[in-house]
């Protein structure tokens, strides 16, 4: 053998090395989704998670619910996307490199995940609308933006309150899509309880009779009424923030939401682009508008921040909707922080197709960067 060929075959034996290298280093990286508690609901979900997985560059997207989990020998059973044949493949792997959730964890579960992976899985923590109160009450700066919230056990306590604030919502302190929640006023001899199909009187008797099951089975919160209608209808809007590549929280859209006339919640409404609305639906000149639109940007950093210094070590969130509604006189009051599957399809509904899929892009982004990758290396 020459030393011409020599240095080809070791040349060759070199890069073929490398691109071994190459392809363990891209198996390497397997983002996680924790998409459901059970395996049925998790197979019924699939197909719902294409737009989110055609942003891996390297390892792929592996999808499993909390059933495919063997905690003893740390690996899961969960289903691997194959882009040439457009199918979900089951597979059983040992625990991802980050993981993304989109359900609720209860404290075991959240320890677990903390335990195993810690910070490198994306909303790894759970909390619900009376503990997110409790917790941005505690910063002074935050708590000039939260309705007045109390929580109550018993139906008993449903009169006194309604004494106390004259009006109120009645809300399942882990409801979600609006479901669930009452609005009740005092009316002369009997109270007013309106849902957003719905409405009815009841006496005080009727009233506590009514709820007395329900408090059985779910706990609520009682929230002070803030005047957020607008020709008759509830109107709020969503503010998506998600953290991006250099690990900073970074503004994906904003989106007004307005309710049926009549209702009490904005869900079952019409979307539409946030910037705008700010100007046609709150009849704000341009400047007011920008200004609006830059407090709303900085109370939901400092809420999102907020809600991981307190929630302790470890702790992160990465993609979150913050509800919010703006009052007559244009203060800014935060109803919700959406951190369970908070998918932002919203954004379509909106016309705002371009939020929706940059969103998908930034958190594939951000899980990449948690396991130490980057992907404009990539």
């Amino acid at each position: 053998m020459n030393l011409g060929e020599g240095k080809k075959l070791h040349e060759e034996k070199v890069n073929s090395l490398l691109d071994d290298l190459k392809e363990v280093e891209s198996k390497e990286v397997i983002i996680g989704i924790l998409v459901s508690k059970s395996t049925k609901k998790l197979k019924r979900l699939l197909p719902h998670l294409v737009d989110l997985e055609m942003n891996c560059k390297s390892g792929g997207l592996f999808a499993f619910s909390l059933n495919g989990i063997d905690k003893g020998n740390l690996s899961i059973k969960g289903y691997s996307y194959c882009r040439e044949s457009k199918t979900w493949n089951q597979l059983i792997v040992s625990m991802p490199t980050v993981i993304i959730n989109r359900i609720s964890l209860n404290h075991g579960w959240e320890s677990f995940f903390k335990e195993t992976i810690g910070c490198k899985m994306i909303n790894n923590f759970t909390f619900n609308k009376w503990e997110m109160y409790e917790w941005l009450s505690k910063k002074p700066e935050l708590k000039k933006h939260l309705p007045l919230t109390e929580l109550f056990h018993s139906a008993q306590d449903l009169p006194g309150l309604i004494g106390k604030y004259k009006e109120g919502y009645v809300k399942p302190i882990n409801g979600s899509y609006g479901k669930g929640i009452y609005k009740i006023s005092k009316k002369a001899e009997s109270f007013k309880v309106a849902t957003n199909k719905d409405l009815f009187y009841l006496n005080e008797e009727e009233l506590v009779m009514y709820f007395k099951e329900k408090c059985k089975k779910r706990t609520y919160i009682f929230q002070e009424v803030i005047d957020l209608y607008i020709g008759g209808r509830p109107v709020d809007m969503r503010f998506i923030l998600m953290k991006n590549e250099s690990m900073e929280w970074q503004e994906v859209g904003l989106l007004a939401r307005k309710g049926l006339k009549g209702g009490i919640v904005s869900n079952e409404g019409v979307t539409k682009h946030g910037n705008s609305a700010l100007q046609n639906i709150f009849s704000l000149p341009k400047q007011k508008a920008i200004e609006l639109r830059k407090k709303i940007t900085e109370i939901s950093i400092e809420a999102a921040s907020a809600m991981e210094e307190l929630r302790g070590i470890n702790s992160n969130l990465g993609n979150v909707g913050i509800d919010f509604g703006i009052d007559k006189n244009q203060h800014l009051w935060i109803i919700e922080i959406n951190h369970r599957n908070p998918r932002h399809r919203m954004a379509i509904d909106a016309g705002q197709e371009g939020i929706y899929f940059y969103s998908n892009k930034l958190l594939i982004d951000y899980a990449y960067k948690l396991a130490g990758f980057s992907t404009s290396s990539q």
